[in-house]
């Protein structure tokens, strides 16, 4: 089998580094898009650093954390790779880690040929009236609530935002009732087919007509065109102590939209002794400016079970 690992990143060159040359391996590509407003990057220093996959990296969006702008980062990457016709696509963040060594992450694809690897959260979607907010109601200044970094101008936007939204309220806007796609809702990183990726190309100008002024649509678009496209009887259904996606993410100890950020404390957590007790395939999020031991503890235990 022949993956693809699309990776969006915006910070934190060494540990992208360190990611991409976990990632090398014969049967993997990789394709990585850097935000265009990112500071500091150099090209020079992702040169040569794989010995076996191919690597390709782009800067073509400013990237804006609940913009439309990350739904056409993941679609731009899943275009640039699709002519390949790999037989899965998976996107991770520059944050993110493998928890297991290439080979059996390979292997355990191989097991499970044919299925979509997608987190669906139907009990949020259903009980949090702000997820059901994003595609029914316009979401103008989405790009700048937290575009600076002065709080008092993130606070403005966020404030005229809000207005809109009331205003939206009182005048009963609905722009779902006219969608003939039930909308759904879960995690945007996935590990899916080449089918589901050519399914999702097609239709890229509805997702740009539905999607493109809804709040934190990269947390919609894949799970609702998987959902009524003929994709939904293909969801991995996970084992215990496992996610839909693979992606073991702690939202628990998250704050302001966040997940957590993993220390050496939880290196039982990631690493665990029993392996039934973490069977994800890949972790999120870590950060060299925030506890880069961890980062090497994880890299060290993939490449102690790779020998």
């Amino acid at each position: 089998m022949r993956h693809a690992f699309l990776i969006i990143a915006h910070n934190n060159w060494w540990q992208l580094k360190k990611l991409i040359e976990c990632l090398d391996y014969d049967n993997h590509d990789i394709y990585v898009h850097i935000d265009k407003k990112s500071k500091e990057y150099d090209e020079s220093f992702f040169e040569n650093i794989t010995k076996k996959s191919n690597l390709k990296i782009y800067r073509e969006y400013e990237v804006y954390w609940g913009g439309f702008s990350q739904v056409q980062v993941e679609i731009f990457l899943f275009q640039q790779s699709h002519y390949k016709h790999y037989d899965y696509y998976h996107l991770i963040s520059g944050a993110d880690l493998p928890l297991k060594n290439n080979k059996e992450i390979d292997a355990f694809f191989e097991d499970h040929k044919g299925n979509e690897f997608i987190l669906y959260d139907d009990i949020a979607l259903n009980q949090n009236p702000e997820i059901s907010r994003r595609t029914k109601y316009y979401h103008f200044l989405q790009n700048y609530r937290r575009k600076y970094r002065q709080k008092w101008k993130n606070d403005i936007f966020t404030f005229f935002e809000r207005v809109l939204l009331v205003c939206q309220i009182i005048i009963r806007i609905d722009r779902t009732k006219n969608v003939d796609w039930q909308i759904k809702y879960g995690s945007n990183w996935v590990s899916i087919t080449h089918e589901l990726v050519s399914v999702i190309l097609e239709n890229k100008n509805k997702i740009t007509r539905i999607f493109s002024c809804t709040n934190c649509a990269d947390e919609l678009f894949i799970q609702t065109i998987a959902y009524n496209c003929g994709f939904k009887k293909n969801i991995y259904q996970p084992d215990l102590n496992q996610r839909a996606n693979l992606r073991y993410i702690d939202w628990n100890r998250g704050n302001n939209g966040n997940p957590y950020t993993f220390k050496s404390c939880d290196k039982n957590l990631l690493i665990p002794s029993d392996n039934d007790k973490n069977k994800d395939l890949f972790a999120r999020k870590f950060s060299e400016t925030i506890d880069k031991n961890i980062i090497k503890e994880v890299l060290m235990n993939i490449e102690s079970e790779r020998k």
